[in-house]
C-alpha cells in the first residue's frame, strides 16, 4: 500500500501533505480527505473528502437512553444531560450520515483534532509515473522552450 511515516516530535505539517487524514472539528462532525495545503493558522484544504456526522434522531436517543440510565442510577438527578460521559452506552452505536464534499477549506479554528489514515499513495507523488501518457515507457514534455527548439533552415 504505502510507507509508513515515522511520527514523532520533529515531523511537521508540510510532511503530512499528500497524505489522507481524518479530522474532527468542534460540531462533532469528522473529515476524513487527502491534505493538499495548510496555512499558519492551521487553514487546511482538503480533497476527495468525505464528511461524517451523527443524526439528530440518533443523537436523541442517545441523550434519553442516557438519562434513563441515569435516572435508574440516581433517582434524585432532574438534569437533562448524564453526569458522566461513561453513562452513554457504548454498544449502541449513533447512525452517522456520511456524504462525499469533495475539494474543501477546512478553518483552522474549526478543528479540534486530526489523525492519519494512510500515507501518501502512488498516485499523488509527482513524477513517479513513467510513461504515462506517451505508452514508449518514456516520459517527455509536452512542450518544449523555445530557445532549444532547432532552427529551420
Amino acid at each position: 500500500m504505502s510507507t509508513k511515516l515515522p511520527i514523532n516530535k520533529k515531523t511537521k505539517m508540510s510532511d503530512l501533505i499528500n497524505n489522507r487524514l481524518k479530522i474532527h472539528t468542534v460540531d462533532n462532525r469528522t473529515y476524513t480527505g487527502t491534505l493538499l495545503s495548510f496555512d499558519k493558522h492551521l487553514n487546511l484544504v482538503l480533497a476527495d473528502t468525505e464528511e461524517a456526522r451523527i443524526t439528530k434522531k440518533s443523537l436523541q436517543d442517545l441523550r434519553t437512553q442516557s438519562q434513563k440510565k441515569a435516572n435508574k442510577k440516581l433517582p434524585i438527578s432532574s438534569s437533562n444531560t448524564p453526569l458522566f460521559p461513561t453513562e452513554i452506552p457504548k454498544s449502541n452505536k449513533p447512525d452517522l450520515a456520511r456524504r462525499h464534499v469533495g475539494l474543501i477549506i477546512l478553518r483552522g479554528e474549526q478543528i479540534v483534532n486530526f489523525t492519519i489514515e494512510s500515507g501518501v499513495s502512488s498516485d499523488n507523488k509527482a513524477g513517479t509515473s513513467v510513461g504515462s501518457g506517451s505508452g514508449s515507457g518514456t516520459s517527455r514534455p509536452l512542450k518544449q522552450p523555445v530557445s532549444k527548439l532547432k532552427k529551420i533552415a
